[in-house]
């Protein structure tokens, strides 16, 4: 009930719908003759949806989330019981197609199968629901042996990631794990994870936002131009943010940080 709850707050404050809910006030007031106020939550809303379309805002907030957990060699990790990688960026084999199909985020199958090959954990746990299959085949393809990839696939959101996965943990006898999920992610998994009581040393990967700006860079102006790519990177840092912080209040209430 929690996390459902959870969802639709989300989706209330989501940059779109809050955009809408903005606009569509200011067309119903200025409808109704209050044309000044009216005006103004229209405009509000214009300025709002700009801001979070644009790219130099993604760089901001996705930027400050990827930072807190720089990029760095997989050599330089600590060893571990366990490579846990989380759900995300994969879709499985359908009746319509014989492989896996990667989207952004198969970076975290990719980083999980590079820490194995270094060494660093004598087996790699996948969290997920739906993509069992697919990170399977994805991480034997990677040279991760196929007896050594252990898959959770109950868990529907990161509190649940730390859940499940903690029991298959408890059968492995692991008390410390890599955790590899994208960059901008690693914040609220490792609190999840450690409020489960796991010792976790993270891995990041996927570094959407330091990967463009560490690259060639455009024109200046074309920083402040919205497009819906970039009003759908902002939303999901937004969602990030908000959940990282309903994660904080959960925990903090039940005395676990």
């Amino acid at each position: 009930m929690l996390f459902a709850l959870m969802k639709l707050i989300t989706w209330v404050l989501s940059p779109l719908a809050l955009g809408l809910l903005l606009g569509g006030a200011g067309g119903y007031l200025g409808w109704r003759g209050h044309r000044r106020t009216g005006f103004g939550l229209v405009g509000l809303a214009c300025v709002w949806l700009w801001v979070w379309s644009s790219p130099w805002f993604y760089f901001i907030l996705g930027g400050n989330l990827e930072r807190q957990y720089p990029s760095t060699a997989v050599d330089s990790l600590q060893q571990a019981d366990a490579i846990v990688v989380l759900g995300g960026g994969l879709g499985s084999p359908t009746p319509l197609t014989f492989y896996p199909e990667l989207y952004p985020g198969a970076d975290r199958g990719w980083h999980a199968a590079r820490c194995f090959r270094a060494g660093k954990a004598p087996v790699v746990v996948f969290s997920g629901t739906a993509e069992g299959p697919g990170i399977r085949q994805f991480l034997v393809d990677l040279g991760v042996p196929k007896e050594k990839i252990i898959i959770e696939s109950e868990s529907k959101n990161t509190y649940e990631n730390g859940v499940f996965t903690r029991e298959k943990l408890k059968e492995l006898k692991a008390h410390s794990i890599i955790l590899v999920t994208s960059a901008w992610h690693l914040r609220r998994a490792i609190m999840a994870f450690q409020g489960m009581g796991i010792k976790v040393i993270p891995a990041g990967c996927d570094y959407e936002a330091l990967s463009i700006l560490g690259g060639p860079q455009p024109p200046l102006v074309l920083r402040y131009l919205p497009t819906p790519d970039f009003l759908m990177r902002n939303s999901m840092v937004c969602k990030e943010y908000i959940g990282y912080w309903a994660y904080w209040i959960y925990y903090r209430t039940a005395g676990k940080i």
